[in-house]
């Protein structure tokens, strides 16, 4: 579902030149880049990043997965399952610069990581994985829910999962209109620059820009919702397992989600009242039938 806050996209725009206009955004400051690969690998060793998430967790103490991530950036999420979880990792993005510093922040772990270039439209994997992650990433695709289908159709394996984290339309747009009205009224990069910082994006110069570029001066992106997936699950074959809308608790009935996602505006305003950042996201875990 596109928003009026994908409009970085013009109609006229083709497939093939949005993804260049992000591509080119992302090689000049990657997303969650830090200034050394020796401050990567600190915080990795530091910090297991998939504590926040119970539910991967769990799949990933299961019997040794292969997993397989799309649109890994830098790399956080692929070096710290195979650093912490001993899982064999494949780790796709179509970025050549975080391709790079990911293999140099694997290399120093000693994590069993296979980094490669590539397009998720155009990747070919040589067998399917028991766990696909992809998380911020399909929404800055040109086309959000054919990347959904190509994610699920051809990268999981039978009675595999998906793990993917997406913008939520009602708890996005209010951080997204709050930096519009600045622009409207004038404010600089700069300025938007520290208006952010006061809602705590970091201290660390080159992290709180490449976090400052990606959430305010993005290129392209969409917003979505559960509703509007779980459609799209049903069709690949695949049934919701949790979400992060209920806290990855359990739920009664999909009705009962989704009436807890249309709170997630309120929730996004009250943090910008309290000057506190609220990115606006929501993953999903689903089975493969």
């Amino acid at each position: 579902m596109n928003t009026s806050y994908s409009i970085s996209t013009s109609a006229s725009e083709s497939f093939e030149e949005t993804t260049r206009r992000v591509l080119s955004f992302y090689k000049e400051l990657p997303f969650n880049y830090r200034q050394s690969t020796e401050e990567h690998v600190q915080k990795i060793k530091s910090r297991d990043s998939t504590a926040v998430y119970p539910v991967l967790q769990t799949l990933l103490g299961g019997a040794n997965p292969s997993v397989l991530e799309i649109g890994c950036g830098v790399g956080g999420m692929a070096n710290a399952i195979a650093y912490h979880h001993s899982c064999p990792v494949t780790a796709i993005d179509f970025n050549p610069v975080v391709i790079e510093r990911a293999r140099e922040v694997s290399a120093l772990l000693g994590a069993n990581v296979h980094f490669e270039q590539a397009n998720l439209f155009e990747y070919e994997p040589n067998q399917r994985a028991d766990l696909v992650i992809s998380l911020g990433v399909l929404h800055h695709t040109p086309d959000c829910h054919a990347a959904l289908r190509r994610v699920m159709n051809g990268f999981v394996a039978d009675r595999g999962h998906v793990f993917i984290g997406l913008y939520h339309k009602y708890g996005r747009e209010p951080f997204l209109q709050y930096f519009e009205d600045l622009k409207r009224d004038g404010a600089s990069d700069e300025d938007l620059l520290k208006a952010a910082r006061k809602l705590g994006m970091g201290t660390d110069d080159v992290h709180v820009m490449s976090w400052f570029r990606d959430q305010v001066l993005h290129p392209h992106e969409t917003q979505h919702t559960l509703e509007e997936i779980l459609p799209i699950l049903d069709e690949c074959g695949f049934r919701l397992s949790s979400t992060s809308i209920n806290r990855f608790g359990k739920f009664s009935s999909h009705q009962e989600l989704i009436r807890e996602e249309k709170k997630y505006a309120e929730i996004s305003r009250e943090r910008l009242r309290q000057s506190s950042y609220f990115p606006g996201f929501f993953v999903i875990l689903a089975q493969k039938n």
